[in-house]
């Protein structure tokens, strides 16, 4: 009789561990070397501000590569919701992502610290979470963007440089309360505080929408006879100039970007009087960077030198002058006006970060 329970209980033993097995396959995700896995990715997108041609075009390129990885057998589904600027909007927008069982989720984040909750929630229901563009302070995502703090800098440097480090100038920020936003203002903020003879008439927002940076412009125009310089950002810098051209002034020192039409306008000025600008990529390719990277960690890969502070930093390769404007316009000779100048990393690249 002991022996016969003994069988019993082996017996149920097993097939317990067999259901639990079972059950466990059902939400594996294990690869193997040749990069396949039996449950290919769902991948979620959270945009926020979406009223530009950049976060358009940086859609259209996480949705191109997306296609890519499904041809591979990386990725089943892709979902991209855009919640606009409500930060609320876009805390329901990731639970739907939650709900529809993701394992991935890309946010493109309104605010620094307000989506940390809902982060967590993703994270405790095992979803991992990748910020890209702006930054969060939640320990459970991992930010992968470009330094904004030094991008912001790098404008005002060359801005203070060109001016001799003495000038009345005046700053046009992006969307007052967005990551990039913010972290743009404090590096700007810290060059120009080297530099005493600055002086900052006004600064105003832009919301990086070229019809508002024009009237923000045009208003400080009526208000300071003297401007030497602007101190602005991206798809904001054309308005600046078209601000000026209406009032019949002579244009001032202004940083500039890299948006084509943009670059057309200011190859047109510099030939005609000798304008000078500046621009450095800001690119919408950043979001494909970031899914290349969720995607292979997901695979299990590991990295070959993990990202410090929570922040993967992508570094911007292209930064335009007069030196190089017209071997710039030449690569978009065959792109829209709305086309915006753009990097990421190639999946070699991707590839070499991780063992």
């Amino acid at each position: 009789m002991r022996i016969r329970g003994n069988r019993r209980h082996w017996l149920s033993m097993l097939l317990a561990l067999a259901v639990l097995g079972g059950m466990a396959a059902v939400g594996l995700r294990t690869w193997n070397g040749a990069g396949e896995t039996a449950r290919p990715l769902i991948v979620g997108v959270s945009n926020g501000f979406i009223g530009s041609s950049w976060r358009t075009q940086m859609i259209e390129n996480i949705e191109k590569k997306a296609e890519e990885y499904k041809r591979k057998g990386w990725i089943s589904e892709l979902y991209v919701q855009n919640a606009g600027q409500d930060v609320n909007n876009q805390i329901a927008q990731i639970r739907n992502m939650i709900d529809k069982k993701v394992d991935l989720l890309l946010i493109d984040p309104n605010s620094e610290s307000a989506l940390n909750p809902v982060i967590e929630e993703a994270h405790r229901k095992g979803i991992r979470v990748i910020t890209f563009d702006q930054s969060v302070t939640s320990p459970y995502a991992l930010n992968v963007v470009i330094d904004q703090k030094a991008w912001g800098a790098r404008q005002a440097q060359w801005l203070t440089e060109q001016l001799g480090g003495t000038g009345r100038i005046v700053i046009i920020g992006g969307v007052a309360t967005n990551p990039a936003n913010v972290d743009r203002l404090e590096g700007m903020k810290e060059v120009l505080a080297g530099f005493p003879g600055i002086e900052v008439l006004a600064e105003e927002n832009g919301s990086w929408d070229y019809l508002i940076a024009r009237r923000v412009m045009a208003d400080m125009l009526a208000s300071y006879a003297e401007i030497d310089g602007v101190l602005t950002q991206d798809s904001m810098p054309l308005g600046v100039l078209n601000a000026y051209q209406v009032a019949g002034k002579k244009l001032p020192v202004v940083t500039g970007e890299t948006w084509a039409v943009f670059l057309r306008k200011w190859k047109q000025l510099k030939d005609a009087e000798g304008f000078e600008s500046f621009g450095q990529n800001n690119p919408p390719g950043i979001g494909v960077t970031a899914l290349g990277i969720g995607v292979r960690l997901e695979q299990g890969k590991i990295w070959r030198e993990p990202p410090s502070g929570g922040a993967f930093h992508y570094e911007v390769r292209r930064f335009v002058t007069n030196d190089n404007l017209e071997a710039e316009l030449d690569k978009i000779k065959h792109l829209p006006d709305t086309y915006i100048s753009d990097e990421w990393l190639s999946e070699q690249e991707l590839d070499e970060l991780f063992q």
